[in-house]
């Protein structure tokens, strides 16, 4: 009988015993599990810890995050986005005609744009950006006529030839982007339309080898060489002159952009955009003149006496004698790279997700 109190009394102490082995042992493991998971959710983001450091007064202080790390659906989107740019490449005005060439030399610009996010990747685009844009044109020979009244009511019309005619272009321009973007990543496409506002188009000609001649059909009368008359053969002729009306320019536009973040708010992005005309663009030079009734031959005469020449743009000028323009499709371009300082504003925090 005692040797069975005895025995039954070593089982329990041994049970016990085993008790206090376990126990003992979670007691040390618990703490150094979750020490790690803590640490590793610090690492990855120092801001996430909102509780108590000890792990027996809160085990739950990192509500933002999952015990394996930080939960994606609690991250806020980007709602707005600031970017202030510098572009340069190729731009400017160019024309198809068979008997001259156009060139589009560089273009220069920076400006700014906003873009308001609707989901994590859709937004659109605005903004505003001023650039600069200079091309040249070449004609080869060239004939036409006019018909004015001169000062005493008499019919006079002129004819005139032209060896070669050359232009360079300056045209300083504001252009409204009004995009839509898309945003995956670190990569950002827009694509739409800009309107741009001409501030100043001015040109540089030079005209060679100009011949003019004059006849009045009441006196049967022919006129080929008379300084008065502005009749007679010009060497060269030189003008520095500017458009008194220049339109909105309405382009297609498209651009790519690949961003380097420097921290959450801020990034540097570097891509390439296109910007191209959609419809012709008309162009009326400033100095108008009644030589010609409302039509700009490239070749007029005033009508002060004595007569002077005066000369009109490629890019305005009209062929008198078919009713047309000398050239008549005018495209404008702009393409090249730009660089940008990108400014995130992000929206408010999406619901949280418990640990588990």
């Amino acid at each position: 009988m005692l040797l069975s109190n005895r025995h039954r009394l070593h089982s329990k102490l041994g049970m016990v015993g085993l008790f206090m082995v376990v126990l003992s042992c979670l007691c040390l493991t618990a703490p150094v599990a979750s020490a790690q998971s803590a640490n590793r959710a610090l690492k990855m983001n120092p801001r996430a810890y909102t509780g108590k450091r000890a792990w027996w007064l809160n085990y739950q202080y990192f509500p933002e995050l999952t015990i394996f790390g930080q939960n994606e659906d609690t991250i806020p989107d980007v709602k707005h986005r600031f970017s202030f740019f510098l572009n340069g490449g190729y731009a400017g005005f160019a024309f198809k005609r068979s008997d001259a060439t156009a060139e589009r030399n560089f273009g220069l610009g920076f400006g700014f744009h906003y873009n308001h996010f609707v989901s994590p990747n859709w937004g659109f685009r605005t903004g505003l950006g001023l650039n600069y844009s200079s091309s040249s044109a070449k004609m080869g020979a060239f004939q036409d006529k006019f018909v004015k009244i001169d000062q005493e009511y008499d019919e006079v019309r002129y004819k005139y030839d032209f060896e070669s005619v050359s232009e360079d272009y300056d045209a300083y321009l504001i252009d409204i982007p009004l995009q839509l973007v898309y945003h995956w990543k670190k990569l950002m496409v827009g694509a739409g339309f800009k309107m741009a506002f001409p501030l100043v188009v001015g040109y540089n000609q030079s005209m060679k080898g100009v011949t003019t001649s004059a006849y009045f059909p009441q006196y049967d009368d022919y006129i080929d060489d008379s300084w008065v008359m502005g009749c007679g053969y010009y060497s060269q002729f030189a003008s520095d002159n500017k458009f008194a009306v220049a339109p909105v320019v309405c382009m297609l536009a498209a651009d790519v952009e690949y961003m380097f973040p420097l921290n959450r708010k801020y990034s540097v992005g570097v891509g390439a955009y296109i910007d191209y005309s959609i419809s012709s663009i008309s162009f009326r030079k400033s100095q108008l003149t009644d030589n010609v009734g409302d039509q700009e031959s490239m070749v007029g005469t005033t009508n002060e006496v004595p007569v002077s020449v005066v000369t009109n743009s490629l890019l305005s000028g009209m062929k008198n004698y078919e009713s047309d323009k000398v050239v008549p499709v005018i495209k404008y371009m702009n393409a090249g790279i730009k660089v940008s300082l990108n400014i995130n504003s992000y929206g408010p925090p999406k619901p949280k997700t418990k640990p588990y």
